[in-house]
């Protein structure tokens, strides 16, 4: 399966499967805050997690639930669109 996600700047297509498609996503999502001159805690006040929980999913140490990842898009102005594609 193709997986597709968009972030404010481009979209992306994943060519691979379970938590290697979420490390992808949050690797676009750090590189995302850090661009935007966001801190950890930044992300932590904006979507009400706490900051250590923020440096587990950058370091890939919690694979976060989808809704984890929407919330912390939200709060960069991006979102991540996803859909699965069968393969031909």
């Amino acid at each position: 399966m193709d997986y597709i996600y968009s972030t404010e700047n481009a979209d992306i297509v994943v060519e691979t499967r379970g938590k290697a498609v979420c490390n992808k996503v949050v690797d676009e999502l750090v590189a995302l805050r850090k661009e935007k001159h966001m801190t950890q805690q930044d992300i932590a006040d904006a979507t009400g997690m706490k900051r250590a929980n923020v440096a587990r999913v950058e370091g890939k140490k919690f694979t976060p639930t989808i809704d984890v990842l929407m919330r912390y898009a939200e709060c960069l102005g991006a979102e991540i669109e996803m859909k699965i594609v069968e393969k031909k």
